[in-house]
Formats: structure tokens, sequence, C-alpha cells
């Protein structure tokens, strides 16, 4: 694509960003782990909702007509009743409500007095209950971009994430259960974008500002980017499910070109077709002329086809990465067809040349015209009714949509733009107040932006990689916490960004190691009465189950008189070494101590005292 001048073209981009949250369930107690195990599944079918006007949202009603089935999928140990939609949801989860308001802080957004909970109807099937519940958190607020740029923020809000899809097969969709429910932050900007490059910048901006909380899941889906664009002679588009960062600039660029595409597509319609009246023809039965077709998608199945008068060549018109053919295509398979063929691709997929003439014939298309046929029985009618649609709307503008990122960059049809009429009160659900001495007690612990951390961190003496790892780890708060209360910096750092990720690629449950028990061990490090070379050890004697103070007695109990002939041994025969190096022969003779197996577990320090201690008492 080429270099373009996003001022004249009028580009502006806007961008929603969901981050789940490291807490529990937003509605429902049960943990927010995925699990792939499962051992129970469920069929739904959903319908739509008014909203409290009495509308039915465009949207709603486009998934409706699709007309599928959906399979949930769980597992017992972590799936209550509550993502089965068959018990009401439990209280907002404070955690999670608390790190949504450090985000609307942080971004200097003005939160509201009363958290009312919505209803949004959502019958895609990612939803057991066919709504979200959802929460706007906060308004305005800003983020500064590049240290001289402020991007706007519209909203904050704080809402459930959906269930896990797992496969599409026909007209059943079939999803996991163990995401539904996750607290998820979403940060909506204005549409202050106004380049590829300022839309990146803006994402990473706003995922630190989110990990700065310590509270956010890490891995690939925790975070997702909605990315909003538009252009001057063009229409806002909402492309969904980018989560990768560098691919939001090939997003953008792509779809300027679409939309570049569409309305030079506009001109040229409009100047070769004069009047749309006569435009399409009546549906009709072609099935006879694929009787004895090679091709075997199409043998012995029904086929129609229609008439597109006057538009010979514009189904293959270049649309961003893909033909006018690919756009018209999608919205045939949301009504739910396979898909379309039209003559421009033709002959093609076993359909000879023959028969493509044979079809002309059949549905009376002279040179300039052109045709589509559907291979489907049922949906026909509606796919055709949708194509038509797409196609008047062709010739006056480029139409509002909500599309679907794919790898490559480019995007694909879903379905169209959300409205207001798809929102409703929760009813099972008080409001939550938000008082100003919430906000206050909140405001006295903020956390440390990225600049402050790195001054702090090289300031206690940690080394340059743990003070770059550190600053955008989920543990700083915590390790800020720790050190305030007089655990050792380096050690502290060292355990919480490579012990703990050693134990867990060695797959030990490190979720059973809560913060206070790595409190407790690296306070009392520091006091003396455990080595730091003992504390992996220890952790995973904890994750077997058990206590700190039940490892610390046994470590001393098999210390004994055992310890002591072996320390009395190894003193015995290097009595030369200590006689030169006096107490500087510790070091050596703990190498030696440390070759016993029956002392391996004890704490290094407790043996070093020990060692000293009789080197002592024989005054040597």
């Amino acid at each position: 694509m080429q270099m373009q001048n996003y001022e004249q073209l009028g580009l502006k981009v806007g961008l929603e960003v969901h981050q789940q949250l490291d807490t529990k369930k937003l509605f429902i107690r049960t943990p927010g782990k995925l699990e792939e195990e499962t051992n129970f599944s469920i069929q739904r079918r959903l319908r739509p909702v008014a909203s409290e006007l009495g509308q039915y949202d465009s949207t709603v009603l486009d998934a409706f007509n699709r007309d599928e089935f959906f399979f949930y999928e769980g597992n017992k140990k972590n799936i209550s009743l509550v993502e089965l939609d068959e018990e009401p949801p439990q209280p907002l989860e404070e955690e999670a409500l608390k790190t949504a308001i450090e985000i609307a802080l942080l971004c200097k957004s003005k939160i509201v007095n009363e958290g009312i909970i919505m209803r949004k109807t959502i019958i895609d099937g990612s939803n057991t209950s066919a709504f979200q519940r959802t929460m706007l958190l906060s308004i305005g607020g800003q983020i500064k971009i590049n240290n001289e740029k402020n991007i706007g923020i519209e909203t904050i809000i704080l809402e459930e994430d959906a269930c896990r899809p797992i496969k599409k097969e026909k007209k059943e969709i079939h999803y996991n259960l163990d995401r539904l429910g996750i607290p998820l932050v979403e940060l909506a900007t204005s549409p202050d974008i106004k380049n590829p490059e300022e839309a990146v910048i803006t994402a990473k901006k706003i995922g630190e500002i989110f990990r700065l909380t310590g509270k956010t899941k890490r891995g690939k889906g925790t975070i997702r980017q909605d990315v909003n664009i538009s252009i001057k002679d063009g229409n806002r588009c909402e492309i969904k499910g980018c989560q990768d960062l560098e691919m939001i600039k090939t997003l953008i660029e792509k779809e300027i070109e679409r939309q570049l595409d569409l309305v030079e597509l506009k001109k040229e319609l409009n100047q070769k077709i004069k009047n749309k009246k006569d435009l399409f023809s009546e549906i009709k039965d072609i099935s006879k002329i694929f009787k004895t077709t090679d091709c075997k998608f199409i043998k012995g199945k029904t086929v129609f086809g229609i008439k597109l008068k006057g538009m010979n060549g514009f189904l293959g018109k270049k649309v961003g990465l893909k033909r006018f053919g690919s756009e018209l295509s999608a919205y045939a398979k949301s009504n739910g067809v396979t898909g379309i063929i039209h003559k421009d691709e033709l002959p093609n997929y076993g359909i000879t040349e023959e028969e493509k003439k044979n079809i002309s014939k059949e549905l009376l298309c002279g040179e300039e015209d052109n045709f589509i046929f559907i291979v489907d029985k049922k949906k026909s009618k509606n796919a055709f009714e949708s194509i038509k649609k797409r196609i008047l709307i062709a010739f006056e503008q480029v139409p509002k949509e909500t599309r679907g990122a794919e790898e490559d960059g480019s995007s694909t049809y879903q379905r169209p733009l959300s409205g207001e009429a798809r929102m409703y009160p929760e009813t099972d659900l008080l409001e939550e107040e938000i008082t100003e001495k919430k906000l206050n007690e909140i405001k006295k612990d903020l956390p440390k932006n990225m600049k402050e951390r790195e001054q702090y961190y090289t300031k206690i003496g940690l080394s340059t990689n743990q003070v770059e790892e550190m600053k955008i780890n989920n543990y700083a708060r915590f390790f800020e916490k720790l050190v305030k209360k007089g655990a050792n910096p380096r050690v502290s750092a060292t355990l919480l960004l490579q012990t703990m990720n050693e134990l867990k690629r060695d797959n030990f449950e490190i979720e059973k190691i809560n913060e206070e028990k790595i409190e407790e061990l690296l306070l009392l490090e520091k006091k003396g009465k455990i080595s730091k070379n003992n504390l992996k050890s220890i952790l995973i004697e904890i994750i077997k189950g058990k206590t700190i103070k039940k490892i610390l007695e046994q470590k001393i109990n098999i210390s004994g008189e055992e310890i002591k002939k072996i320390i009395s041994k190894i003193i015995s025969k290097n009595q030369k070494l200590i006689k030169e190096k006096k107490f500087g022969a510790i070091g050596p003779l703990m190498g030696d101590l440390m070759k016993e197996e029956k002392l391996r577990e004890i704490d290094g320090k407790f043996l070093s005292d020990l060692l000293k201690k009789e080197i002592q008492k024989n005054k040597i």
C-alpha cells in the first residue's frame, strides 16, 4: 500500500482495550482459571430481548436469524450454577472494582457516584444468559503519549468476560465455560488517534497503565483490542479481536485501503448504473444445470441464482485485500449459508465454462450482467435479501459494520454496529455506591508509574535486568511492600522473578503459595533464620502442604548430635586449614558439609553458625 496523507484522508481512530483482571470472577466466586479438562456439557438456544424502550437491537436480531445451537462444556470443580444461568449472580467482586477504580484514577477519569449494572443483550452464544453484565465506571480522562499529545478517554467499563469459543461446526458453536465471568476492564478512547503509529503507541500505553495495578492476567487472549476506524468519505467500522499490538498498524492501513476501494466502487457503480429499479431478477432454481456437474459440493444439491443487471465485473473488483464478491459472501454467510459463487470468478471450483454460459442463459443475463448463485435449499432467500441490501448500500456509502480481524491484517464482516437498544437494567443486583471515602482510601495507595519504579528499584540495589523485569511485573507492588517491611530487595526480587517462574516451569502448583507465606519467608531470611539458598526447597515443601513452622522445626530436629558429629569429623580432618585461615576456613568447610546428603536440606545459615561455634569451642 502506498504512503497515505492521513490528515487529508480525515483518518480517525479510537481504541477499545479489554483487559482481564487476575481476581476472582466478577459475579461468581469460582476461580478465574482456564481449565481444558471438561466433564459435562449442556445445549442451549438463545432468543432476543427488547430493551427498556421496547426496541430490538439490529445486532441481536442479526445473530438470532442465524438459527444456531450452542453447546457449553465445563468442569464441575470450577463451574457453578451461576455460569449456567441456573442461579442468581453473587455481589460484585470488591478487588476487581478496586482495580478498575485505580485504572480510572491513573487516567484522571471522572468516576461515577453510583455504578448501575446493566444487561447487554448478546445472543451469539458467548453468554449462557443471552446477556453480558456490564457497569459504567467512569467517563472522560486522558492518556499522554510521546510525552506531548493527550488521547481522550470516553468511558471505562467493568464487565464480565464471555465464554471461550472452542469450535464451530455448521449450525453448532461449542464453548468452554471457564472464561465466563472473569472481570474485564474496557477502556474506550476518543477518536483522537490520527495515524497508525499513534494507535500502536496508545495501545501500549494503555496496557502499561493496566499492568501498574499488578492485578492483570498475562498471556495470549488476556488483553484484546478493538479498533474503530473511519475516513472522511467512508464510515466508522469497528474491527474486533486484535491480540497483537503490532498488528493494529496493519489493520488500520488495510481498513483505509478497503474503504478507499469502496469509495471508488461507489463512483463506478453510479457512473455505469443509473437505474437501480431493475437491478435484481427474481430468485430462480437453477439446479438442473448441475445434474451432471463435476463440482462435488454442488452435485445433487439445490441451487438458486439471481441476475445482477449491468454489474458484470463489479464483484471481482478489489476491495482491500479481497474482492467485492467476498464482502457480499460474508453477508450471505451471516444468514446461514456457506457462501456464494458469482460470474466474475468462473470457471473455477470444478464449474466449467459451459456451465457458466448455461447459468447466464437460464438467468437471462446479457454481456454486461452478472449473476450470483447459492447452494442451499432453506437459507437462500434470506441470504439473497442480505446480498441485495449490501449491493444497494454500495451505491450510497461505506457501511457501518462490526468486522473481525484476520491474521493477514484484513477483516471480515461480522454484524451491524451495535446500538443502545440492546441495553436494559440488571434486576438481580443492587447498584454499587462509590463513596468519596472509598476513593480517598484508594488514592492513598495508587501504584508508582514506570519511571518512578525504575528510579526506586535502582536506588534500592536491583540489577538492571531486575529493574526492567520488575517494573512491568504483577509482583511489583507486593515487592515494594516487602522492601518497606524490611525484606532484602535483591533476594526478594530473585525469588519473585526467577524462583517462582522456575517452579511454574517445573509444573509446581505455585497457586498454593500465597503472598503471606512469601512475606514470612523473606522476613525470616532477612533475620538470618533461613538461608536464601534454601528458599526454593522450602517453597516446594509449602506446595506439598507443609507449614513454614513445621519445615523449620524439621530442619532443626535433624541437627542435634548427628549434625555435631559430622561437623566435628570435618573439623578434625581440616585442622591445618583452620589453623591457617581460622574463621576464613568456614567457606571451604561449608562446601564439605553440603556434600553430606543428610545435611543438604538444612538451612545454610544454621549450619554456618554451628560450624563457627565448634571452631570457637575447640579454640583452634
